[in-house]
């Protein structure tokens, strides 16, 4: 990939609809291409955020799609929303992916032992 690429929604698109599959495409190259990003999120607990983050995988989290990332503010795992993104950047930076990531335990699991903690979500 040759330069960056952007998604942005503005205030009126979040209301009409959960998110765009232009979103999904970004986040997907991002991983496809373990290039960085820099993500605006919304949460309900915290207010707007601006993150730069390893993306690792998109994976289902209580029915939502969410963006399983290594957050460099948080030097850890975190769990984002996709219909919180306001804003992903692409940036045309590599990163190296991580050793220590483990896509199952980041997944829904219906078996009675999972407890869900594994990952701290970002509300």
């Amino acid at each position: 990939m040759n330069g960056s690429s952007t998604y942005a929604r503005g205030a009126a698109q979040r209301k009409q609809m959960h998110y765009s599959p232009n979103l999904l495409s970004t986040v997907n190259n991002a991983i496809d291409n373990s290039l960085i990003a820099i993500i605006e999120y919304d949460s309900k607990e915290k207010g707007v955020s601006l993150r730069e983050v390893e993306p690792m995988a998109v994976v289902y989290k209580d029915r939502k799609r969410n963006l399983v990332a290594w957050c460099r503010l948080r030097n850890d795992y975190r769990s984002f929303r996709l219909d919180r993104l306001n804003m992903i950047k692409v940036k045309n930076e590599e990163f190296m992916r991580r050793q220590d990531f483990n896509l199952e335990s980041f997944q829904d699991d219906n078996s009675a032992g999972y407890s869900g903690d594994e990952i701290e979500e970002e509300d």
